[in-house]
């Protein structure tokens, strides 16, 4: 079963609201959960740059200000996005989705609601980073099984051999090397040879 996030004590929060009661009451109620806190000013991107060069854990971000991006285009931002939302017209919303923002808080902004907003950012953006390691490597796998085809095909070409047989000639030069069967398959298929010389397996020995 996976870790469930449940303590924020020490995490960095960038809140980007304007100055008022919503805005202070989310600043201290974020501080005495013991998050690191700071804000900026909506629309302030040089600002919002800076920060996200400094890196942080989670924005909590006003969807009632601004239009188009939720997050300003060409501001990487590589933490758990919380929407603040007072407006609930369509097109206030759709940035929200857009933004796909892990959790959402309600205006006004009241003290018991932020935890679980937290508590549900946290955890689904780690849910959304475990399935994109996943997906990384099950497209590095699937490439590297393709390497794999093609080095037991230039193999059959130059050995003259079935592709049980040459990929046993592949495996035991593997081991010989103490190598992964795809890295010497990386080296088969850079090699690019027509043939190998009698003997060899890419380089290696029979």
């Amino acid at each position: 079963m996976r870790t469930v996030i449940q303590n924020f004590r020490g995490a960095r929060a960038l809140v980007v609201m304007a100055p008022g009661d919503d805005c202070d009451r989310l600043v201290v109620t974020l501080r005495r959960l013991g998050l690191l806190t700071g804000a900026v000013a909506p629309g302030d991107e040089e600002a919002l740059a800076a920060a996200a060069r400094d890196g942080f854990d989670v924005l909590i971000t006003d969807t009632d200000v601004g239009t188009g991006d939720l997050v300003p285009g060409g501001i990487t931002v590589d933490a758990p996005v919380i929407a603040v939302i007072g407006v609930e017209a369509p097109s206030r919303l759709s940035r929200v989705v857009g933004g796909r923002a892990a959790s959402h808080i309600v205006k006004p902004v009241r003290a018991s609601g932020v935890f679980p907003a937290l508590f549900i950012a946290f955890n689904e953006f780690a849910r959304r980073r475990r399935e994109r390691e996943h997906a990384g490597r099950l497209e590095t796998r699937l490439r590297q099984r393709r390497t794999v085809v093609k080095a037991v095909l230039a193999v059959i070409a130059s050995r003259g051999v079935d592709d049980d047989e040459a990929f046993r000639l592949m495996r035991r030069e593997s081991m010989r090397r103490r190598i992964t069967i795809e890295a010497l398959s990386e080296e088969i298929v850079a090699a690019s040879k027509p043939s190998a010389p009698s003997g060899e397996v890419a380089g290696g020995r029979s």
